[in-house]
């Protein structure tokens, strides 16, 4: 496994977007939902749902964009936010699904014991039990409440220190190099990329599989 020290791990904490399920295929259903709000009764309110989501996500682009300071302030009508959030994760990704490979890989740490965790930039919202993964996780952090995003490496300390282990310790499974893994070699976690080490979770999970992982 990609110089990954498996025998030290004992926590995996997953990222959630574009990790767990494809972001490129929400974004397609969200703009059909959305399509299809708007010729419904309720298109005002589909309206009012597409410019709250937008202006969450320039607001956090904006914090992004500050490189070397990835500081998150308040962010205005949060609680309204999450409810748009809740009621779009939970209409769309039940029939999206999650990415193939994704599902064994939850199990398979599972049932060696391996503590498993949620760290994302945002709220998980109803992502997890939309996609019926909320009973492998001990544990559910968000960027955004730690008061970072990644990758400041105030946001990993703050889960490693809160989980009483090791840097070392600590496999982040994502899928983005910028974010999921750039603080890596000065925090001291182990990072693994689906779409970049990996093509597939489900070509982590054959390879787990294959090279009989204890």
């Amino acid at each position: 496994m990609r110089e990954i020290d498996l025998k030290s791990v004992k926590v995996v904490s997953w990222d959630i977007d574009g990790t767990m399920y494809d972001l490129h295929r929400l974004m397609s259903a969200f703009k059909r939902d959305l399509f299809r709000r708007m010729l419904s009764r309720n298109w005002l309110q589909a309206w009012r749902d597409f410019f709250r989501l937008l202006r969450f996500k320039r607001f956090m682009d904006r914090v992004r964009k500050r490189r070397g300071d990835y500081r998150v302030e308040p962010v205005p009508h949060r609680d309204r936010i999450a409810e748009t959030q809740d009621e779009m994760y939970g209409r769309i990704l039940p029939e999206l699904g999650a990415i193939d490979g994704v599902k064994e890989l939850l199990l398979w740490f599972e049932a060696k014991g391996v503590k498993q965790v949620v760290f994302s930039d945002y709220l998980a919202s109803t992502k997890l039990t939309a996609l019926g993964f909320s009973g492998f996780f001990s544990g559910v952090y968000a960027g955004e409440t730690i008061g970072h995003l990644k990758p400041a490496r105030e946001t990993f300390d703050h889960i490693i220190d809160d989980l009483g282990i090791e840097p070392q310790q600590l496999l982040h499974i994502g899928d983005r190099l910028d974010t999921d893994a750039a603080a890596a070699p000065t925090v001291g976690y182990q990072s693994l990329l689906l779409g970049g080490h990996y093509p597939t979770a489900r070509e982590v999970f054959e390879r787990l599989l294959n090279d009989g992982v204890e």
